[in-house]
């Protein structure tokens, strides 16, 4: 399938599974080791094989519905499939499945505790809810109704009707986050159908096609206006990117209507503060639809080559919608207007709001083609078995035309990502696998691979295995491996995206950064978040790998196996943002808040205008190194007239895990790190999956236990960014843009940490229970409820997966912690 248009972090290829029909898969392959011998780039580490089923015959339908135990979230989902004839006696075969999915979101307003607590005073920390003027903003809070500030001073000069100068200093004038979401609201529109026919005894046809859709929202805090000013840049393909004129702050003057009753500025008019709540918080719409055509022929050759044709077609069409992005000249213009002026924390006309927060849309494709010949067939019989023998040739075109709206491109608005790429890709490869049976304990493999690739140029994947068995009870096996992952077209086509990477503090801006709200700081400027500019690099190379596995089969008796697995994989030239990095100051030198020696603030020109984002590009920089075991246990008995019990267990183990940057190798397993290069999610060493089923005559129950284990905040490649000592619980606490590092910002900054709690993220341990009743051969009855016993996600106080760090939560290790206990309930009938 071709990859979404959009990569993951802009770099990153993926595809998105969820929208196959699960009615319509025959079965998932899992391949734990390296594997670009037969699949070719990004097989560095494995590979899922998710396999359609080649006929179907007969009907079936199923539906579920399902809710949290906490409210929100519901889902529903209906598939049925439909398939007609047999392709031994009928020579032909023809089916389609058809799936719904909708999933309602969560807010973090439905689950309350650690994803609303805000007012972190009493252990220490700052009151960061909205609205209240603390430390950290200078007693400039955000507002949710309005506050006008006196350009020459930056005295507060007049509220808006909702808060008062009494209530704003008593930090009554707040407002909720009714925006952030734990899940965002999907609906998915899946179909697969899919034709075989029967030519002779020896050659079959087979046509595919899969029409998929996906839609999502998803939701970011309100804009505010721009107290600071404002200046764009442009970008896009092909466009060298251009500082744009610095916009002034946004004013307000007596001849809007909603400018405060009584006040008087010299001058007239005064700078703005308001949060953007008549216009609702920043939505993000996706529409993706997929599209998918395939035909296969298979035949023998020559009399007993098999031959396997196949060419195929994929598309994917994402449609972006942006709503309530805030344009800074179209707002000035409508606060300045004497017959449409836009009114602040008022309802406005469609047409005014539509001209201050113009729609953002845009259309991003990727296309892949793909043709695809080979050949095996069995040689001279050897002691355990034929030798077995397989070559072909493969031949990709994948295409890739994304680009960020119009507005976006040419620097007029903030907040929307700028994410473009636009670029081809082509690939020719050749492969030879063999199987060779030596004798009947004793199976060698080998296989060999090259790719090349229009951007990058060619490379070679060779891989060996074997597997020995020298008794039925007991096998030994392994293999050694190369593989490599080409850079993409985001890598070094014409492309490019902003980022957001943490936050840091502005060495010129602030100058004593150890204490935030010294005289001569900048409010804001001491825990910056800044933009990333990427850029591509049209001489990366392809990273490359070397990974070996060794592994144990034993199966002392008939109901007890187990298999442990040892691994190795070393990866070189990995491509990182890590290229020479330029701050891009701009000349926007709009008077900004300053403390003062005598304690406040007061508005002043800065020496130099607020970093308006940081350029790098790839290179190939960073070489990783890891190793671990997987080890699973499986159990299953039989006792009659009681039922059967069958018991599976996996650990996954990870024992190190090195990064090497600039020379200096790191160890990562059970840290935070490397938080610049993974989305700060975090590497816990042990995974653990252990599911236990009883089953008796036409019901069963299964009770999985799955568990992640704690790790350490720290985050040892810090040290690469920051030329500091970085390994350190306070050093990660303050630099990964965490929720700490808001919250408990003074205390951090004079080198104290809040809590020892906040230096580890618990374990996380959740139990899931799926039922099952067969009513008769063509009706069953199923249900399931996961994190049965409502555990709780560990409190993550560094990642910035939680809302761009306001929330102490990691969504991508602990997204069931916070939807709760979830029941869901099922019908399936087929006939």
């Amino acid at each position: 399938m071709a990859p979404y248009p959009i990569g993951d972090d802009g770099q990153r290829s993926f595809v998105d599974v969820s929208n196959i029909p699960f009615d319509a898969i025959e079965r998932i392959e899992v391949l734990k080791d390296g594997a670009s011998a037969t699949y070719g780039s990004d097989a560095i580490a494995g590979v899922i094989n998710i396999i359609l089923k080649k006929t179907v015959q007969g009907a079936s339908l199923t539906g579920d519905l399902g809710t949290a135990s906490h409210g929100a979230g519901n889902t529903y989902h209906a598939d049925a499939t439909w398939g007609i004839g047999d392709l031994v006696n009928d020579g032909h075969n023809f089916y389609i499945s058809g799936e719904f999915r909708k999933q309602k979101q969560i807010l973090f307003a439905d689950r309350g505790n650690q994803y609303t607590h805000t007012d972190f005073t009493s252990t220490g920390g700052l009151n960061v809810t909205l609205g209240v003027p603390n430390t950290l903003n200078g007693g400039i809070a955000r507002s949710g109704t309005g506050y006008v500030q006196d350009p020459a001073s930056g005295n507060i000069a007049g509220f808006m009707p909702g808060c008062s100068a009494t209530s704003y200093a008593a930090g009554q004038c707040t407002y909720a986050d009714t925006w952030d979401q734990i899940q965002p609201p999907t609906s998915n529109y899946n179909f697969v159908a899919r034709y075989a026919q029967s030519l002779t005894r020896d050659w079959q046809l087979s046509l595919g096609g899969t029409f998929f859709e996906s839609k999502s929202e998803q939701a970011n805090r309100p804009q505010r206006t721009f107290a600071g000013g404002y200046q764009g840049v442009t970008s896009g393909p092909g466009v060298t990117p251009t500082v744009l004129p610095a916009i002034g702050p946004t004013t307000i003057s007596p001849t809007n209507p909603s400018f405060p009753a009584g006040v008087v500025i010299p001058g007239g008019a005064g700078i703005l503060r308001y949060t953007f709540l008549n216009l609702g918080p920043e939505i993000t719409q996706t529409d993706a639809k997929s599209y998918r055509t395939t035909v296969d022929l298979d035949g023998k050759i020559f009399g007993s080559w098999d031959l396997n044709l196949a060419a195929g077609y994929s598309e994917v069409k994402l449609d972006l919608t942006g709503l309530n992005y805030v344009n800074p000249g179209n707002l000035q213009t409508a606060l300045d207007s004497t017959t449409a002026p836009f009114l602040v924390g008022q309802p406005n006309t469609p047409a005014v709001d539509a001209f201050v927060a113009p729609v953002l849309t845009t259309t991003d494709t990727s296309k892949l083609g793909y043709a695809h010949a080979g050949v095996s067939r069995g040689f001279a019989v050897l002691p355990g078995g034929p030798l077995g023998v397989a070559v072909g040739v493969d031949y990709y075109n994948r295409r890739q035309h994304g680009v960020a709206p119009a507005d976006v491109a040419n620097g007029l608005l903030p907040d929307f990502s700028n994410n473009f790429t636009v670029g081809t890709q082509n690939v020719a490869s050749a492969y030879a696998e063999l199987v060779a049976p030596i004798m009947k304990q004793l199976e060698l493999e080998a296989a060999v691979r090259y790719d090349h690739y229009n951007l990058s140029g060619g490379q070679a994947s060779p891989k060996a295995g074997f597997k020995w068995t020298p008794i039925s009870e007991f096998a030994l096996r392994g293999t050694a491996s190369k593989g490599f992952r080409a850079p993409g077209p985001a890598e070094n086509g014409q492309s490019g995206q902003t980022f957001f990477a943490g936050t840091t503090n502005d060495p010129i801006l602030c100058p004593n950064p150890a204490q935030i709200n010294a005289a001569g700081n900048f409010v804001d400027q001491c825990v910056v978040a800044v933009p990333g500019l990427q850029t591509t690099n049209a001489t990366l190379k392809s990273e490359t790998s070397k990974s070996f596995t060794l592994g144990v089969i034993v199966q002392p008796i008939r109901d007890v196996s187990s298999t442990l697995d040892l691994y190795s994989i070393d990866i070189d030239n990995q491509i990182v943002s890590g290229g020479p990095s330029t701050i891009v100051r701009g000349n926007n030198l709009t008077p900004i808040p300053q403390y003062q020696p005598g304690g406040g603030t007061a508005l002043v020109t800065p020496p130099a205008a607020p970093i308006l984002y940081q350029s790098t590009s790839y290179i190939n920089a960073n070489k990783t190194k890891t190793d671990g075991l997987d080890l699973s246990l499986s159990y299953r008995h039989l006792w009659v007239g009681v039922g059967e019990f069958r018991s599976e267990a996996l650990w996954s183990y990870t024992h190190k895990f090195e990064m090497t940057i600039n020379g200096v190798t790191y160890e990562l397993a059970g840290t935070h790190g490397p938080s610049f290069f993974t989305g700060d999610t975090g590497n816990p060493k042990s995974r653990l999956e252990w599911a236990n089923t009883f089953g008796r005559g036409p019901w069963s129950a299964t009770i999985t236990m799955n568990y992640i284990s704690a790790f350490n905040v720290t985050d040892p490649t810090l040290f690469a960014f920051l030329g500091t000592p970085a390994d350190t619980c306070l050093t990660s606490l303050t630099n990964q843009g965490g929720t700490a590092g808001l919250a408990y910002a003074i205390p951090l900054s004079n080198g104290v940490i809040p809590n020892p709690k906040f230096c580890t993220v618990d374990h996380f341990t959740t139990f899931d229970l799926y039922t099952r009743w067969q009513v008769n051969s063509n009706f069953n009855v199923h249900g399931s409820v996961t994190n049965l016993f409502g555990a709780k996600a560990p409190l993550d106080w560094v990642t910035y997966g939680g809302a761009l760090g306001a929330v102490p939560w990691n969504p991508s290790l602990h997204l069931q912690g916070a939807i709760g206990t979830f029941y869901n309930v099922g019908a399936s009938y087929s006939f």
